[in-house]
């Protein structure tokens, strides 16, 4: 039961910072109201990260109407909520035996 919680929460946060680089990497409209509630809502889970490398992000096209950013702060964060995610999976479900579910 707790492994499926954990899967389903981390999944969540996984999919939600999926969403973030994706629609920063094709340059989507942040005043799309859904674009806007991925980016207000995944803010926090990248937030601990930012500044790590320096820049937030690196412009592919810097001028035109499309604003394309490959954040790698984003990158970071996925690479780094998959491991902890895995990691507590794997903590929770391992059996007495050793065995996991």
């Amino acid at each position: 039961m707790i492994v499926a919680i954990v899967s389903f929460i981390f999944g969540a946060i996984e999919v939600l910072l999926g969403l973030r680089f994706l629609f920063l990497l094709f340059g989507a409209d942040s005043f799309v109201p859904f674009v806007a509630w991925v980016y207000d809502t995944s803010y926090p889970f990248v937030a601990p990260f930012v500044g790590i490398f320096g820049q937030p992000g690196t412009e592919i096209v810097p001028a035109g109407p499309i604003h394309s950013v490959f954040d790698i702060t984003t990158l970071v964060a996925l690479l780094i909520y998959a491991a902890v995610g895995g990691l507590l999976i794997g903590l929770f479900a391992r059996r007495p035996g050793g065995s996991f579910v």
